[in-house]
């Protein structure tokens, strides 16, 4: 029986190689508004489609060559019966585990790493991840370390430097380090800070600040715009294994100050300064702004193109 299965799955695949374009399948369908996972599948989905010579976007995995699975976002029996039916598993991981959970993160991580055991490939969204999630795993998959994207058609740098310092988020949990934002704004009152995400459902009252704008949740057609009136990003989220919003500031021209515990730096690099330097940023941060321009390790096409390979 094993053995028809194989030679059943080994047809399949050749016969799908015969076919013009590879069967895509995304385990996620894009919304409007961020979070990562959403935002990496609404450029991923985007990039096919400008590449439909040679890949063509399926909604039904069991059609797929190679699917693409997000985190948790999966059914395990579909997964393993696209798997008999010679589909490439990819398992795409943006998470980080701790010691101490709460019960919804313990569940959501117990069945990824169940999910894992069905995957071809894993592969993790920085080095941060990779270290902190394969020894959970505990299983020897094959692995890749494959930074996001943006999409430099979408964000691209302004022709002047914005007047304020930026935040963006679409969390307002304790790992968004807010409390850090908070203080950093009050200690700063001559500076003036452009506030875009959901801070409105914090705990702190960042619109009775007065050297805040509270620009509020904008979808991402309109989240360049404004990016662009940022001189720098402040970023204090803690422990964030490979955040779009630094990537889309720094293809955007907007150097980032960054929490270093993370992958955040990853992305960095020497586009940026840690926030323990807020000071030399604040003097220096033209000079960071000048080394964006030239980032195109962070262009999504070289992303896809990693994936395609696998």
């Amino acid at each position: 029986m094993r053995a028809l299965i194989r030679n059943l799955r080994t047809l399949l695949i050749f016969n799908r190689r015969r076919r013009d374009r590879t069967n895509i399948f995304i385990s996620i369908s894009p919304r409007k508004r961020g979070g990562g996972a959403n935002t990496f599948s609404y450029n991923f989905q985007k990039w096919l489609k400008e590449n439909n010579a040679a890949y063509h976007t399926v909604h039904n995995i069991l059609k797929s060559d190679k699917a693409i699975i997000i985190a948790d976002k999966a059914d395990i029996k579909t997964i393993e019966k696209a798997k008999t039916q010679g589909c490439f598993i990819i398992h795409r991981l943006d998470e980080h585990v701790e010691n101490s959970e709460d019960e919804y993160r313990r569940k959501k991580h117990a069945y990824i790493k169940e999910l894992n055991h069905y995957a071809d490939i894993t592969v993790y969204q920085s080095n941060f991840v990779f270290e902190n999630m394969h020894p959970y795993l505990n299983f020897p998959q094959r692995h890749a370390i494959i930074l996001n994207g943006a999409d430099p058609g979408e964000f691209y740098p302004g022709k002047e430097i914005g007047e304020f310092i930026g935040h963006i988020t679409w969390g307002v949990g304790d790992k968004k380090r807010l409390d850090i934002l908070y203080k950093t704004i009050l200690g700063n009152p001559r500076e003036k800070f452009l506030l875009i995400g959901n801070h409105s459902e914090s705990k702190y009252n960042f619109a009775s600040l007065p050297n805040v704008h509270y620009a509020g949740v904008l979808e991402r057609g309109r989240l360049l715009s404004d990016i662009h009136k940022m001189k720098f990003l402040f970023f204090p989220s803690e422990n964030d294994p490979c955040p779009n919003t630094a990537v889309e500031a720094i293809l955007a021209g907007v150097p980032v100050c960054f929490n270093p515990v993370g992958g955040t730096k990853e992305i960095v690099k020497d586009c940026g300064l840690p926030l323990s330097e807020f000071g030399a940023m604040l003097s220096g941060f033209r000079i960071y702004r000048e080394r964006c321009f030239d980032r195109k390790d962070l262009h999504f096409d070289s992303a896809a193109r990693k994936y395609m390979a696998l």
